[in-house]
């Protein structure tokens, strides 16, 4: 039960955290990192008409915050207690 209730604190953090992304990070972030095949910079690049190099900075900017966004929320939920 503990670990259901887990999951799914982490899982609510993660699409709070998702919210906060343009829809075009939160598309490329789901598309590298949350699919069990990943798209490619060069797939990404040709459907967005900008560079690899500019995706991969855009995944790593949207991959920060959301790293941030959910560090946030667990201090936040660590000090309610």
């Amino acid at each position: 039960l503990g670990d259901g209730e887990e999951l799914n604190n982490r899982r609510q953090m993660l699409v709070r955290a998702m919210k906060g992304l343009s829809e075009r990070e939160r598309l490329i972030l789901g598309e590298r990192r949350l699919k069990d095949a990943p798209s490619t910079l060069q797939n990404l690049s040709e459907r967005y008409g900008i560079s690899r190099e500019r995706v991969r900075q855009i995944e790593v900017r949207a991959f920060e915050k959301v790293q941030r966004s959910v560090k946030n929320a667990v201090i936040a939920q660590q000090a309610a207690y």
